[in-house]
């Protein structure tokens, strides 16, 4: 049996959405933050910098999103090519993109002040839609496979970031400009376990395409 920490509408749900759609048990951690679950000695002891998600599994504690999902879909053998499989390599490209490259350009046009403070965050905004955009067309154009997949509910999830959370609502990008990639996330959001996360978490029955 696995834990996941989770907080709502976050990297965790990402995780939550996976381990649902391969059917694996497992039980929920409700983290507070308001509380200071994050920074308590125990939490630090399985995620270093105090984020989530963290999984607790008998093999030992995993965090870092990427690394939860990878291990997940090659331990069940679902939700990603197998290792023999030889559709994995260009998978791998593609998910460590979105995990190495997206994800952190999300963030960046999230929480602009991050990398050099609030004085230089009205460029960091700009910067990183830019970059967010070109990232975009490039999956856009890359050929994913809509099959669901943990590299689908991860794309999917940072698509709903990048059109609520942009520091600057101006800012903000919705899948629109990329029908291929809104055409994933709306097949993602008809998946009953996908949307019974999504109202769990209160993210509404489009939380993809239209949240």
């Amino acid at each position: 049996m696995y834990t996941l920490h989770t907080l709502p509408d976050s990297a965790s749900t990402i995780i939550r959405m996976a381990l649902d759609e391969m059917a694996v048990p497992h039980t929920l951690r409700a983290l507070d933050r308001e509380a200071g679950d994050l920074d308590s000695a125990a939490y630090r002891a399985i995620s270093p910098f105090g984020l989530v998600p963290v999984l607790e599994t008998p093999d030992g504690a995993i965090f870092e999103t990427g690394a939860i999902l990878l291990w997940l879909a090659d331990r069940h053998a679902k939700l990603a090519p197998a290792t023999t499989s030889q559709d994995r390599a260009a998978f791998m490209a593609q998910f460590i993109f979105v995990a190495n490259t997206l994800h952190p350009t999300a963030m960046t046009l999230i929480y602009p002040e991050r990398p050099a403070g609030e004085a230089a965050a009205p460029q960091v905004i700009r910067i990183a839609h830019d970059r967010l955009r070109a990232q975009l067309a490039y999956l856009n154009s890359a050929g994913l496979d809509p099959t669901p997949s943990i590299l689908t509910i991860y794309l999917s999830v940072i698509l709903r970031w990048i059109a609520v959370f942009a520091a600057d609502p101006a800012f903000a990008i919705t899948p629109g400009d990329f029908p291929t990639l809104a055409a994933i996330a709306r097949s993602l959001e008809q998946r009953p376990k996908i949307a019974a996360v999504a109202e769990n978490e209160g993210l509404g029955r489009t939380p993809f395409t239209a949240p």
